[in-house]
């Protein structure tokens, strides 16, 4: 099992205000440990370059009034979509051998597409749109009854056509920009913060504690609080809309 020195935090799973949030608080906490003594100076201005451009696309993104509705779409879908895919992967040890044996087979489809959710706004919006395509062809749509999961991938369907809707009546193509921007700004802000994070925690294995353990200390004061602001938010009961009723 893996050592796990710092917090892990699904990041991309925050709202963009909460995401730079966390991130500022991060960054103030290394202002009384410089990366250059801690000997990740490149690591921190690679992930301090990608981070500005998650400030600057949100400062954009703010401009738009329409934007936190969109977002929470985008989110919507992104949910669906994981729950699905977690639903599959469940399905592959299930004790009934047909469920087994659908799983794999819909597990086939759905790594062809790989992670839908991860990439930009119109590259999801179009990898939707062919994976429910190809799931209501062929066998695909008896094995989804197999498993029980014909209501996800409908319902991933209408939550990708009230996107689409959302974009096509609130969105210029100028306002699309920096949406899609943010989202693989964040992506690569991720990226280069794991990195840093697994870059201190291989010098700690190395070199001792001693000159880490107040970091990670702090780092985790701060990770764990989102970790559980999420955990909150995932535990909260989803109140439906009247559209839903």
């Amino acid at each position: 099992m893996e050592n796990e020195i710092i917090v892990k935090v699904n990041y991309s799973h925050l709202r963009n205000e909460v995401y730079v949030e966390m991130h500022d608080t991060v960054k103030r906490i290394f202002t009384s440990h410089p990366p250059e003594k801690l000997g990740i100076a490149p690591q921190y201005a690679a992930y301090q370059s990608r981070y500005d451009e998650v400030v600057a696309s949100l400062d954009v993104i703010f401009k738009s009034e329409y934007t936190e509705l969109l977002d929470e779409q985008d989110h919507v879908r992104d949910r669906i979509f994981r729950g699905l895919n977690d639903a599959v992967k469940s399905a592959l040890n299930h004790f009934n051998p047909d469920k087994c044996e659908a799983a794999r087979k819909v597990k086939i489809v759905l790594d062809k597409y790989g992670n839908i959710a991860a990439k930009a706004i119109d590259q999801e919006t179009a990898a939707i749109d062919d994976l429910v395509r190809e799931l209501h062809t062929g066998n695909h749509p008896a094995l989804m009854e197999t498993l029980a999961l014909t209501d996800w991938i409908e319902q991933l369907q209408v939550e990708n056509m009230r996107f689409k809707d959302l974009m096509m009546a609130r969105y210029g193509e100028a306002a699309q920009r920096p949406v899609m921007h943010m989202k693989m700004a964040r992506a690569a802000t991720d990226k280069t913060f794991r990195e840093m994070l697994k870059q201190l925690e291989a010098l700690a294995l190395v070199n001792g504690m001693k000159d880490y353990e107040t970091l990670f200390r702090e780092l985790n004061a701060v990770l764990e609080r989102y970790k559980n602001l999420l955990a909150r938010k995932k535990s909260e009961p989803r109140t439906a809309t009247k559209s839903e009723n």
